[in-house]
């Protein structure tokens, strides 16, 4: 509870009352006794011979007891006025019977005194001026008035003097007084405003304790949150990878055998596909695409949303990765009337990116502007300005409602809400686009007019000048759209596969032989190590799911021994995370679904580098 003092006014006067009361008493006690003492000793002497007469004292004593009654009931200045004024009628009485003396004179300036020390120091000059006036008064009915004044001039004046010492004694002791009353009411007031400023630092360091407990609680619970979401996020991943590897893996066998029946007849003794059946094959080929596509693209948006999308930035040659692109393009016009454009000079200057990233963004442009333009032209076009490559995909296309515009880079929203039944998609190519052209240090952007078209712009950045000296990356086509060619010149070169699945490594199996190479295959890595280091294989193609090495640690091994280090190795695997493989070996690389035609070029590659190193040595 807080607790205040209160500062009351401070009256001089009625603090020393009590003390006057008992100055008071102490001199009605002592004038009484004096005065009944005197009455008695000098009513036995000869009243014509005596200086001092008796008379007056029966006067002091009669206004003493009056004094003392009226003290009784706390009249403190009429008791004090009262006794004075029986010590002057007292003393003017002596100058009465007597007439002017010296002893009369000096008795008189006792009630002076008396005044000064029962009386508040204002009433002094009341006390004298009754004081001269009895000096004057009580002889001039004996001598007259004019006789009884020039003795009492000097009594008087000593009256005056006394009187005024008196009143600067007390006046200075009541200012000391005060000036100390004051300076204690001052330091109340600061023990009160320190004392307050105490109470006020009190609550407000408890209310500081109370939210710093809170704001303890509230980062523990933050911090165990965080934990929770990393954790959350942390079994997200490892499921979209399980996930990728399981959905990519029966894909994988899907496309494979599709596109193996539609364009490798020799794998099955050289009998070829019905015609009725070939439209069939190419529609299952097809959505087995489509479907790698949306896991991809499910994927890059969980990593882009965690923060684990890493671009491999590599200085890059525009034109090449262009020319596939448009390549890549040509399966998906459908036999729609639309005619493929291109507006590139060849000297675009080198881009300082991820070339399977931006291969990635350029395709979904097309693939969007493919797919909503029915008739007319998609054009494919690059410019350099300043720091940067400006590169555009401009469609004739239905275009987009203004009112659209806003939110088509946002995830899973099209411009109509019919979009989707009438032109397939999920929204988040061009969102995925976005966050890819942000990552770069570049922008996605668009432009469009209803009915007539659209144009989507994305900028990156140009390679420094230090960089343009290292080595270029070539974008390959597509393995769809690359031409087979049969390692005719391979003489019977052996490949070990590693693959876990059945299925798969069944396919990856007949695709090889077929192409007249000796095949041996494992589905564990300690086994692969074991005959890669007995048998030596030209090349070996390597899944980085096992189910008792890691893939990775499979290629870490391999390039440690000095034995195999030579040794080609193509990774083929469902999971997009190339980062190991870069470090490793990252020259092969396949991704789930493989066909045919890519396997075979990416062996073919794979062993002509390895005659390359050969021949040098």
């Amino acid at each position: 509870m807080k607790h205040t003092q209160s500062v009351l006014p401070v009256d001089l006067n009625e603090d020393l009352r009590d003390e006057r009361a008992d100055y008071l008493s102490l001199l009605q006690l002592i004038a009484g006794i004096v005065s009944v003492l005197l009455y008695v000793s000098l009513g036995q002497l000869d009243p014509t011979k005596a200086s001092v007469q008796p008379q007056g004292f029966i006067i002091l004593a009669v206004c003493t007891v009056l004094s003392y009654l009226l003290l009784k009931v706390k009249r403190v200045e009429l008791s004090a006025y009262a006794f004075i004024i029986g010590l002057i009628i007292c003393f003017g009485l002596q100058l009465l019977f007597v007439g002017p003396n010296a002893i009369a004179y000096a008795l008189l300036v006792l009630p002076v005194g008396v005044a000064s020390l029962v009386l508040h120091y204002n009433e002094l000059s009341t006390v004298t001026t009754l004081v001269a006036l009895s000096a004057i008064v009580f002889p001039s009915f004996a001598i007259g008035f004019g006789p009884s004044i020039v003795p009492a001039i000097i009594p008087i004046g000593i009256y005056a003097g006394i009187a005024a010492m008196f009143y600067a004694k007390n006046f200075q002791a009541d200012e000391r007084i005060r000036w100390t009353l004051d300076n204690q009411r001052k330091d109340n007031r600061r023990a009160e405003m320190f004392y307050d400023q105490s109470e006020q630092l009190q609550k407000a360091y408890l209310e500081v304790q109370h939210y710093s407990s809170k704001l303890e609680l509230v980062n523990k619970q933050l911090a165990e949150a965080q934990k929770r979401a990393e954790q959350a996020s942390k079994a997200k991943s490892t499921f979209l990878s399980n996930m990728s590897h399981e959905l990519r893996t029966p894909l994988n066998v899907i496309i494979g055998y599709s596109n193996s029946m539609l364009n490798m007849p020799k794998m099955f003794k050289n009998t070829k596909l019905a015609e009725v059946y070939k439209p069939y094959m190419q529609l299952i080929e097809e959505n087995g695409h489509y479907l790698v596509g949306l896991i991809s693209d499910i994927l890059d948006l969980g990593k882009i949303e965690a923060g684990k999308l890493e671009l491999h930035r590599e200085p890059t040659e525009l034109p090449a990765l262009f020319r596939g692109v448009l390549a890549t393009s040509v399966g998906l016009l459908k036999g729609k009337p639309v005619q493929l454009k291109s507006d590139f000079p060849d000297d675009l200057p080198i881009i300082w990116a991820d070339p399977m990233r931006v291969r990635q963004i350029i395709l979904n442009l097309m693939s969007n502007a493919l797919k909503f333009t029915e008739s007319g032209s998609v054009t494919l076009m690059a410019r350099a300005y300043g720091d940067s490559v400006s590169i555009s995909v401009v469609d004739t296309g239905i275009g987009i409602p203004e009112s659209a515009l806003a939110v088509i880079f946002d995830r899973f929203e099209q411009a109509e809400n019919d979009t989707d039944k009438k032109y397939g998609g999920t929204g988040l190519g061009l969102d995925i686009s976005k966050q890819l052209s942000l990552m770069h240090g570049g922008n996605l952007t668009v432009t469009s007019d209803v009915g007539r078209g659209s144009t989507f712009t994305v900028t990156l950045p140009i390679a420094a000048e230090q960089l343009a000296g290292e080595q270029i990356a070539s974008p390959r086509l597509d393995s769809e759209m690359q031409v087979f060619e049969s390692a005719t010149d391979s003489n019977q070169e052996m490949i070990l596969l590693v693959e876990d699945d059945m299925n798969t490594r069944r396919l990856l199996r007949t695709i090889l032989e077929q192409a007249n190479y000796v095949v041996v295959d494992t589905n564990t890595g300690e086994e692969a190590l074991d005959l890669a280091g007995g048998l030596l294989p030209a090349a070996i193609i390597l899944d980085v799911y096992l189910p008792d090495i890691s893939g990775w640690d499979v290629l870490q091994m391999l390039k440690q021994n000095p034995e195999t280090a030579i040794i080609p190795v193509v990774v083929c695997t469902a999971d997009e995370n190339r980062t190991p493989a870069d470090d490793l070996y990252p020259s092969y690389y396949l991704r789930k679904p493989v066909t045919p035609d890519a396997l075979l070029n990416q062996v073919d590659q794979a062993l002509r580098a390895l005659k390359q190193v050969k021949n040098k040595v």
